[in-house]
């Protein structure tokens, strides 16, 4: 009878484990950055690049608010090749980057002229969405990508 507890309790805790790991794993999954925009939505972007020139801080921004169908097609072709994680601070966050890097790309996405997404890439592999933090890969290879797609 004894055994019979013990085999029920390992059985319980087991079945604890596996779904607090499968839950873990559900969640640090990777998302795809492509789910943020489709082709009936309009894009609008702003680059912003921050430095010290000459001892002197700078910002050069540029804004793209005239994006072509072209380059909208381009892009959502682009970020089907890259996604983004939550990390464990982000239920917590704000949005906000406490690292910001020296390039920050700002993607706007529009539906009937609604603001329906919102994104800021920092060249420091972090982003924020929605007025959530996640982590992405190579963001500063992505935010190159963007910006040749946008210049040409």
């Amino acid at each position: 009878m004894e055994s019979k507890k013990s085999g029920y309790k390992v059985l319980i805790v087991s079945v604890i484990i596996v779904a607090f790991i499968a839950g873990v794993l559900l969640y640090l999954r990777p998302m795809e950055l492509s789910d943020l925009v489709n082709e009936d939505q309009q894009i609008s972007i702003t680059w912003n690049e921050i430095g010290i020139r000459n001892g002197e801080p700078y910002i050069d921004s540029e804004s793209y608010n005239d994006v072509t169908e072209e380059q909208k097609l381009n892009m959502i072709e682009l970020f089907q090749q890259y996604t983004y994680k939550r990390s464990l601070a982000t239920p917590f966050s704000d949005g906000s980057l406490s690292e910001l890097g020296e390039e920050l790309i700002y993607v706007f996405v529009y539906e009937d002229s609604e603001l329906v997404n919102s994104v800021c890439i920092s060249d420091v592999d972090t982003m924020s969405v929605n007025d959530r933090t996640y982590v992405v890969r190579n963001a500063s290879g992505l935010i190159q990508d963007i910006l040749h797609i946008i210049d040409n």
